[in-house]
């Protein structure tokens, strides 16, 4: 049986048996960590981390902070942190949630647009409804295709995990709605996230997700890896697989640009 903690396998090697199994799940309980046994691999996946984004992210920029490039200098960029709030999203094998990851990727997005020149809209910021506590999902949906669409942005990229009934299931796949400027930029988005992340290449595909057909601009909707995955919901929980998301959309969006 091998242990897998935030990804990290340890070296150990123990023969499965219900006592190490109870033993762990004890530990994990009293701990708060979170835990799963994947029986037909005899892995043990534990996230000992806490996926709530204001305890894992790295301070924002502040005015000491060097500014990288001003290369998106005139580029407005509308980046939506998938659910939120009342609405948790996917959640994971361990108890991660998809509105948790999502959010601390985006802010990740952000903080990298902004230090190259960009002016950037979130369509929220923390673990809130856009709408309003509570709002029903047309609403929510609706009040981010507004938020977009008013800001004036070039692009609009909408940041999920996927998520199946099979634990097996995993892949990046990037959405687009069918425009040539949405395709070309959800194809540079999908190149540079399978190349950093490792993940199967799912490919960009079209879609008719409510937050890419209503948006005035090319919009994507990107599913990072699946949470459901429980080698692939570790990534999405850790600062490591973070900052990797949020760096790979960000040089998709650089090549999208073509600066």
């Amino acid at each position: 049986m091998r242990i897998i903690i935030d990804g990290q396998r340890m070296p150990v090697q123990a023969r499965a048996s219900k006592d190490i199994l109870v033993t762990l799940k004890s530990m994990s309980k009293i701990l708060g960590w979170g835990i799963f046994y994947d029986a037909a691999k005899e892995v043990v996946y534990i996230n000992s981390k806490s996926s709530s984004p204001p305890s894992i992210l790295p301070d924002r920029q502040t005015a000491a902070e060097p500014i990288e490039s001003t290369r998106l200098l005139g580029k407005t960029v509308c980046v939506d942190p998938g659910h939120g709030g009342s609405d948790s999203g996917a959640v994971g094998a361990t108890g991660t949630l998809e509105k948790d990851n999502t959010l601390a990727i985006s802010l990740l997005l952000r903080d990298r647009l902004e230090k190259n020149g960009a002016t950037v809209f979130l369509t929220r910021d923390s673990d809130k409804d856009v709408s309003y506590p509570g709002s029903t999902a047309d609403e929510e949906l609706g009040a981010r295709v507004d938020i977009a669409n008013e800001s004036g942005a070039d692009i609009f990229i909408s940041v999920h995990n996927d998520a199946f009934t099979s634990p097996a299931a995993a892949g990046t796949t990037t959405f687009h709605y069918g425009d040539a400027e949405s395709i070309r930029l959800a194809g540079q988005v999908q190149k540079c996230l399978v190349s950093e992340l490792g993940t199967r290449d799912r490919g960009s595909r079209f879609a008719s997700f409510y937050v890419i057909r209503y948006t005035d601009m090319p919009a994507i909707l990107v599913e990072v890896a699946f949470i459901s995955n429980p080698e692939e919901e570790m990534l999405l929980a850790s600062v490591d697989g973070r900052c990797k998301a949020a760096d790979s959309i960000f040089q998709g969006v650089v090549k999208y640009f073509k600066v």
